[in-house]
């Protein structure tokens, strides 16, 4: 009785706290909330989700693919209105954290920390997924686990580098017009019936105005890099419960787009 009493506790913290977030004023009307419903094509799908880049399982059910987007988007736009700033990188990952988990995302390992480049340039879209192997490396998952991941991630890049579309346009757009210094990618997939997520992020602090990041040389004799990584599993329970009220809180902000891989 007392576990089951701490529990609604928590839950009920968690609701209030999603309804206190600041995600920033409301755009045009939405095309990316999904809902349960929305058809996940085999083997796997892809979307951009805010300055994220995820790749999802085919085997992800509807529910969890739009709860981990819906997540991924308000924590975004929380830690961004909070911390708006590029030089503000690791206050806004602890900020980011603190949302994810509120939103029913809980970090099972983190790391924030200087990146030191060899060399006088990089491409981003490969320095994200260098890192996101780097994530699933430090947790135990089953070998299968790790490699789905890591393609499905690599699959959602590619397909957004080859298609010069809605979706490319969509994730520059997103990243110049309000993100605040970082690019991610990342992973979800169900193990045993769980839904996990991984993500490798890389933030900068940009000493010049170029608006290309992804795709293109970037000469890092401009730019101040740092890196973070992290791993999610879902809390169920938390994740229901404020499910509807973040919904409701990006309505009307269009930063999602699928990507067809």
């Amino acid at each position: 009785m007392h576990s089951q009493i701490v529990n609604e506790l928590y839950i009920s913290s968690c609701i209030n706290a999603i309804e206190a977030c600041d995600v920033g004023a409301p755009v045009i009307r939405s095309r990316g909330l999904l809902a349960v419903g929305d058809e996940i094509e085999a083997p796997s799908k892809g979307s951009v989700v805010g300055e994220v880049t995820m790749g999802f399982s085919g085997k992800l059910s509807d529910q969890n693919k739009s709860d981990a987007q819906n997540a991924l988007l308000f924590a975004t736009r929380a830690a961004n209105k909070l911390y708006p700033e590029e030089h503000q990188g690791r206050d806004w990952y602890k900020r980011f954290r603190e949302v994810m988990t509120l939103a029913g995302w809980t970090p099972v390992d983190q790391y924030y920390n200087d990146l030191s480049i060899e060399g006088t340039s990089v491409r981003m879209d490969k320095l994200v997924l260098e890192i996101l192997g780097s994530v699933l490396a430090n947790v135990a998952l089953p070998g299968p686990t790790s490699v789905l991941m890591l393609k499905v991630a690599g699959d959602a890049i590619s397909a957004l580098q080859k298609r010069d579309t809605a979706a490319l346009t969509a994730y520059e757009r997103n990243l110049l017009d309000h993100g605040v210094g970082g690019i991610s990618t990342g992973a979800c997939v169900e193990l045993d019936g769980e839904a996990i997520m991984a993500l490798g992020t890389v933030r900068f602090l940009r000493k010049n105005t170029s608006t290309k990041v992804m795709f293109v040389d970037v000469d890092v004799r401009n730019v101040s890099l740092y890196r973070a990584q992290t791993f999610f599993a879902k809390n169920t329970d938390v994740a229901n419960a404020v499910r509807e009220t973040i919904k409701k809180k990006l309505v009307g902000i269009d930063q999602i787009e699928d990507i067809d891989i």
